[in-house]
């Protein structure tokens, strides 16, 4: 898994931009990534039934975008609140900044998106928008819990467990509703992706 951050847009490109300039022209920079109109196929393509990927109907956005430096037939990354991405799947080390950026401009972060190949430099990216939550716990992939009448149980990795749950976990859930049922899967360290549903 790793992290990289995406290169902000410095005073002059702004400038530039602003100005109506193309500040890849005039900075000498490559060109951005060509995004396409995705396919119709593309739900059914980037929707891998693999457990791991949100099914077809689920994608908040989808886009083909031509990047070609990218090795690889698949990517799956996380793009957090402040723009960090987090690689989960990947050949190689490339940057997988112009896939970003392609979705974000249909949707904003935090979400999740898997890519795939679709020719020699075209990929189908679809993204779906999720909730993050900064949770200290050392232990475990995975966080269940549950609050019910004054009942609470945590669980992780699917086992019960003892551990005190974490503050930030139950938050997660009061903001939902008083009887609660909270999912969380770790993205990198003590961030999390969180699901929660009222009970």
């Amino acid at each position: 898994m790793g992290l990289f951050r995406r290169r902000q847009e410095t005073l002059n490109e702004q400038l530039l931009r602003e100005a109506g300039l193309d500040p890849a022209q005039v900075l000498g920079d490559p060109p951005p990534p060509v995004v396409l109109e995705p396919p119709k196929s593309l739900l059914a393509i980037v929707g891998v039934p693999d457990g791991s990927s949100p099914s077809p109907k689920e994608w908040d956005t989808a886009v083909s975008v031509s990047v070609p430096v990218l090795a690889g037939d698949r990517v799956e990354f996380t793009t957090l609140p402040g723009g960090d991405v987090i690689v989960d799947d990947e050949t190689g080390d490339a940057n997988l900044s112009p896939l970003a950026d392609a979705v974000e401009r249909h949707v904003d972060p935090p979400y999740r998106a898997v890519g795939v190949r679709q020719g020699i430099d075209l990929w189908a990216v679809g993204a779906k928008r999720i909730q993050v939550a900064q949770i200290p716990f050392p232990d475990g992939d995975t966080l269940e819990l549950s609050r019910n009448d004054g009942d609470e149980e945590l669980r992780v990795d699917g086992e019960p467990s003892d551990d005190a749950v974490p503050p930030a976990l139950a938050h997660v859930g009061e903001a939902v509703a008083d009887s609660f049922y909270v999912e969380a899967s770790r993205i990198d360290g003590d961030l999390w992706e969180v699901r929660a549903t009222a009970l």
